[in-house]
């Protein structure tokens, strides 16, 4: 791992899932070197960034306990876990920073930046109780269900607290106006190029680039990569084209194990049947070629793979399906591959419940 990161800037990990809990646990042991041999001092993730200050105030010093910490201030409920729980004390004991980059709210709900925003500067309490969607499936259902003219209200409040806030001198109220600048441009996002949340991750990373040395960022696979998603670039590929050489890119497969699987009954979001799978190995998904090595966990470095190495492999696989891959070495630096990979304790009837209990 020294030799791959060498003087990078920036290391990215991916996961092929989330909620499993051996990327937790090997990119705690990944973060932990880097911060303690190679001077890495900030961890930032894909978690919403107005939430995410609550969680960095924590750590350096702040009150609180680390459960409702974790679970308050990481969205996507990342934060309900013990691997995560375990990272941020070890964090708030190293005193190394952290930073969501995502939208707020999970991506649903406009309010937790709001929030934070008004929190600052004096502001709109009605904008506040129009922008507070509830949870992540409950915000998305409501804002789906609002009547025109209060959404037009809801939208048009955004917008000018987005316009006000920017012109304000406090770096974190600009921020959080970025992100509801991307959570507005994302209801509608443009048919091409890159979509509005990938460009806010991709300008939060390098914001905090201009606080810290040294940073290692955590998403899911399908961000961190180098290349194009289905013609759109991404995250990762958005920060290649600054950082260049200071960008090492890291991401996480494992070969059999649960899949969680999504089927869609109707046009409402989120209306899903969610089900778990026993995880299955197509011969073209570049698994099955990983799997091959025959060790419990394996990290493959990209650049000096044979060039047959990814003959008939289209892709890593994702959610039951094929994330598709045209050129691995271009894509990712390395590989960590854990043969068989287990859920995080609770997250998948979290997950079924959260969806069973949205109106």
């Amino acid at each position: 791992m020294r030799e791959l990161v060498g003087d990078a800037r920036v290391v990215a990990i991916g996961e092929g899932a989330h909620n499993i809990t051996e990327f937790y646990e090997l990119r705690d042991q990944l973060f932990r070197i880097l911060v303690q041999e190679l001077g890495f001092s900030a961890f930032v993730m894909e978690s919403g960034f107005a939430e995410g200050l609550a969680v960095n105030a924590w750590i350096h010093g702040g009150p609180g306990q680390v459960g409702k910490v974790a679970r308050d201030g990481i969205t996507y409920r990342f934060g309900e876990c013990e691997p995560m729980r375990r990272q941020l004390r070890w964090m708030r004991r190293q005193k190394v920073g952290f930073y969501g980059m995502d939208l707020p709210g999970s991506s649903t709900s406009p309010g937790p930046a709001v929030r934070a925003i008004l929190d600052r500067i004096p502001g709109d309490e009605e904008l506040l109780r129009l922008s507070d969607l509830g949870g992540r499936t409950e915000a998305a259902v409501r804002y789906a269900a609002m009547p025109v003219a209060e959404r037009t209200r809801l939208l048009d409040g955004l917008r000018a607290l987005v316009e006000r806030a920017s012109l304000v001198d406090d770096e974190i109220v600009r921020r959080c106006a970025a992100s509801l600048q991307a959570f507005v441009e994302e209801l509608d996002p443009p048919s091409a190029g890159p979509y509005p949340r990938e460009v806010f991750m991709a300008d939060t990373v390098k914001w905090v680039l201009e606080r810290e040395e040294r940073i290692v960022v955590s998403a899911h696979n399908a961000h961190v990569r180098r290349t194009p998603f289905l013609d759109r670039p991404m995250m990762g590929g958005l920060l290649a084209s600054s950082l260049g050489a200071d960008l090492v890119v890291i991401g996480m497969t494992y070969g059999s194990g649960p899949e969680v699987r999504f089927t869609q009954r109707s046009p409402r979001p989120f209306d899903c049947d969610v089900s778990l799978e026993e995880r299955s190995l197509p011969p073209n998904c570049v698994e099955s070629r990983l799997d091959r090595i025959g060790r419990p966990v394996a990290v493959v470095d990209l650049r000096r793979v044979p060039g047959d190495f990814f003959d008939g492999i289209d892709g890593t696989l994702a959610g039951g399906g094929i994330d598709p891959v045209d050129d691995f070495p271009a894509a990712y630096d390395a590989l960590i591959h854990v043969r068989h990979a287990t859920r995080i304790p609770g997250a998948f009837e979290r997950l079924r419940a959260e969806f069973e209990e949205s109106p």
